[in-house]
């Protein structure tokens, strides 16, 4: 895309020499910005010693033009400051306007988009008031950018247009290319491929007409992935041969990049790999290097592609990962700037209404005396606020929300219960100092999120709120809730520590959550206990139902607890089998709840009820201890066979975890080889150092690990170098449906049985649920599978049924394997 930084308007009279330098200096940005640069570092001089303020700042924004150009974004930055600066001084405001422009496009840049736009409107703000209609269409034209960057395709081509139309009004040749290319750059991600093209043929020659040797480079960039796009290979591949000279003369590096991507592309597609390889991997390298994100996440799907062709498999899989990777952060981070981008200028009109009743009454207090107030506003303070934070307390909140329960005509009131999770093991482990620490940083955090006028509040522990009036609708509190979420995810330095804590979120609004202030906080702390039960680190609304779910839930609770005393729990065991022979290999323990009321209960619903209630810790011991039992009572460590058992995120985290695993070993009497704890990605990546740690002592105890679900999180492959594990389980996801012809998943599945093989770990398939999984299995070498087809999980005295088949292993057709499981 072309990020329209300035267009030749240069103030000082055409007569004037430094004016007339300034002009040619400018115009030379757009086909050499590096002697452009030099130009006007001249030009300054003699401006400076001459004391031609206007002509100094114009020059220095030119500067921060050329740097732009060159993806210097940070020099950009200061140079355009400087400008403003100068600017102020000679009340030139045309030359604020376009240096404060060089600043939001350089902020787009660098992710930074609520800086984009705040810089963009407010450069619009300007330009409308002197009445620049230049201006107004090189900021439009940035608006369509910062659109298109976050997907928002249709809305950018509405910008870059009405762009587009000011430019022509103005005879702008410059600013009419710029807006041209951003419509190509639109059409092109819309997919109209062939608008895009033939948008570029007419365009060409005006381009070259005027030498705008940048906005070249630029456009058939894009001509080249357009032509890949529609079939036409050996063009894209000619094309990008012909313009690679010129975009490494002009040096905009993010061009380059975009090019050669297009050229290795297309090289890939004339079976021309290594070559491809060459461009490809070079336009990586720059990526990186230049931090250009979106383009390399493109990139590495690319050579994912192209390994896959030459069918390097673990290469083309470190570069899927890779991919995946950076797609998700890449979507996160879009997400969060498309809802700043739409927020932000319904955020500014707000702060103004705000500024100005806090004007009124700062204007009103003043005429009170003054001594009184001070000593008024001190009692106020410590009846008010919270002595650990300095937020707002209980008693200050509950007045604040009746008031505004008493007057909605402003809007809808929004009020958020924040509740910390996992903070009880911050005190625990790290002591109250740490832990008091950690509240006044978040509460420091929760300032920066909300609005002048918004109330934030500390109810005590860790639990805070915030109060939100004058609101549209339920959704702008959603919003704050989720700004908070993302505050929260910043690690919190504490006492030499480096803490990373989450929040869940509920959320109530007035009047249709309540009209009263009992009724309102019962229902956001519904929500936020919904919030928690959903898997925290979440935000949750208020909706009818909620209520009877979180006495639901309390029931489960209190069943849980009597189930334990009560001994109602059992463990059903499911069979895991050699994929070649079909000899039984071992057993997993699966825990079951039989109600006696409710009947069987599944783990999905009890286990992170368990884990909230702090019940996981002895329900975990218990399913350890007798697991062991039930692999003594069948001698599996003298039959060669593992006992695997699932371990909770909040269990292993436990710092005793590995002694109770010690006992329960002693206690049954069974070698510890025999026994092989799960856990899944997530419980390994939430702290890589902390559970390497744990897995070395339970590997010290001669215990196998396994690592659970396998393929379905975000971790990398150094992760499986770096931690002592025995075992892959790979997730059911990855084989294939009844009605799935999507052959990218068995792709993947053949790479992940070929990672573990080449780990020396044993890898085994989950979810097997037909013959034609097993086969598949069979002949891409995975040594382990268990599923249904293979035996569903029963109880113990049926499960034992199963044993035979060590000794004399069938191939897998026995039906007695169907048993039911109750």
């Amino acid at each position: 895309m072309h990020i329209e930084p300035d267009a030749p308007q240069v103030s000082v009279a055409p007569q004037d020499r430094l004016g007339e330098r300034l002009q040619a200096a400018e115009r030379l940005i757009y086909s050499d910005a590096e002697q452009a640069k030099a130009d006007l570092l001249e030009i300054q001089a003699l401006a400076q010693a001459a004391g031609d303020l206007s002509s100094e700042a114009m020059a220095v924004m030119l500067q921060g033009n050329a740097l732009f150009f060159q993806s210097r974004f940070q020099q950009a930055d200061a140079c355009s400051v400087r400008a403003i600066e100068l600017a102020q001084v000679c009340g030139n405001q045309m030359i604020h306007v376009r240096a404060l422009n060089v600043l939001g496009i350089s902020a787009a840049m660098q992710g930074d988009y609520t800086s984009a736009m705040e810089y963009c409107l407010e450069c619009l703000r300007i330009a409308e008031a002197i009445g620049d209609e230049g201006n107004q269409g090189r900021v439009l034209s940035n608006i369509g950018v910062l659109r298109m960057n976050i997907g928002e395709y249709e809305a950018a081509l509405e910008a870059v247009t009405q762009a587009q139309q000011i430019a022509v009004r103005q005879e702008n040749v410059v600013a009419y290319s710029a807006s041209t290319i951003n419509i190509l750059v639109a059409h092109y991600y819309l997919k109209q491929y062939d608008r895009a093209l033939a948008l570029a043929a007419q365009h060409l020659t005006e381009v070259r007409k005027y030498n705008l040797r940048q906005n070249e480079v630029v456009m058939q960039a894009y001509v080249a992935h357009a032509l890949f796009e529609t079939g036409q290979f050996q063009q894209a591949a000619d094309l990008a041969t012909e313009v690679l000279p010129l975009a490494e003369e002009v040096g905009n590096q993010e061009h380059v990049v975009n090019l050669r991507s297009a050229y290795g592309r297309a090289l890939h597609a004339l079976d021309r790999h290594d070559e491809a390889a060459f461009q490809l991997e070079t336009a990586l390298g720059v990526a990186r290097e230049r931090e250009l994100r979106a383009l390399e996440r493109n990139i590495l799907g690319y050579l994912s592609e192209l390994c896959a062709s030459r069918e390097d498999w673990r290469l083309a899989y470190a570069y899927s990962r890779q991919h995946q990777e950076l797609q998700r952060v890449l979507h996160t981070q879009d997400s969060e700037r498309r809802s700043r981008v739409l927020s932000v200028q319904m955020q500014v009109e707000m702060l103004k209404r705000e500024a100005e009743r806090e004007r009124q009454r700062n204007a009103e207090l003043s005429q009170a005396n003054t001594a009184l107030e001070q000593a008024q506003q001190h009692l106020a303070y410590r009846a008010t606020h919270d002595a650990l934070t300095g937020l707002h307390n209980r008693a200050h909140f509950q007045a604040e929300a009746e008031r505004h329960l008493a007057d909605l005509s402003g809007g809808e009131l929004g009020m958020l219960f924040i509740d910390l999770d996992r903070f009880k093991q911050v005190n625990d482990t790290l002591g109250h100092d740490v832990g008091d620490e950690l509240l006044d940083q978040v509460g420091q955090r929760l300032r920066n999120v909300v609005r002048t006028g918004d109330l934030v509040a500390r109810l005590g522990g860790d639990e805070f709120t915030l109060l939100l009036p004058g609101l549209r609708d339920a959704s702008d509190a959603e919003r704050v809730a989720r700004k908070v979420l993302a505050s929260l995810a910043q690690p919190f330095q504490v006492g030499g520590h480096k803490l990373h804590i989450t929040g869940s979120i509920g959320v109530a609004v007035a009047p249709q959550d309540g009209m009263d202030i009992t009724t309102m906080q019962k229902h956001a702390d519904v929500a936020m206990y919904r919030a928690k039960h959903d898997g925290k680190n979440a935000v949750r609304t208020y909706s009818a139902g909620m209520g009877d779910e979180t006495a639901a839930r309390m029931d489960l609770e209190r069943d849980l607890r009597e189930a334990l005393r009560n001994g109602e729990f059992v463990l059903h065991y499911q069979g895991q089998f050699d994929v070649a022979s079909g000899a039984l290999s071992g057993y997993e323990a699966l825990v079951r709840w039989q109600h006696p009321v409710h009947g069987m209960i599944a783990p999905g619903r009890f286990i992170p009820v368990a884990e909230d209630s702090g019940l996981i810790g002895p329900l975990g011991t218990w399913v350890l201890r007798e697991a062991c039992r039930q692999a003594r009572a069948w001698r599996a460590d003298e039959r060669g066979l593992t006992m695997s058992v699932n371990v909770s995120p909040v269990q292993f985290d436990t710092a005793d975890f590995a002694r109770l695993v010690q006992e329960a070993l002693e206690e049954a009497g069974i070698r510890p080889e025999c026994l092989m704890l799960e856990l899944t990605e997530s419980t390994v990546l939430r702290d890589v150092a902390s559970a390497t740690q744990q897995l070395q002592r339970l590997r010290a105890l001669g215990v196998r690990i396994a690592l659970d679900d396998f393929g379905t999180g975000q971790s990398a492959l150094s992760l499986l170098r770096h931690i002592p594990i025995d075992q892959l389980k790979i997730d059911r996801s990855f084989l294939p449906g009844p009605d799935d012809t999507d052959e990218s998943a068995q792709v993947f599945l053949r790479l992940l049985v070929m990672l573990g093989q080449a780990r020396r770990l044993n890898v085994v398939a989950e979810g097997v649920e037909n013959a034609e999984h097993q086969a598949l299995l069979r002949e891409m070498g995975c040594p382990t599978a268990q599923g249904f087809y293979l035996s569903r999980p029963l109880p113990a005295h049926q499960a034992t049924a199963l044993l035979p088949q060590i000794a004399a292993p069938a191939a897998r057709a026995a039906p007695e394997l169907h048993m039911a499981s109750d």
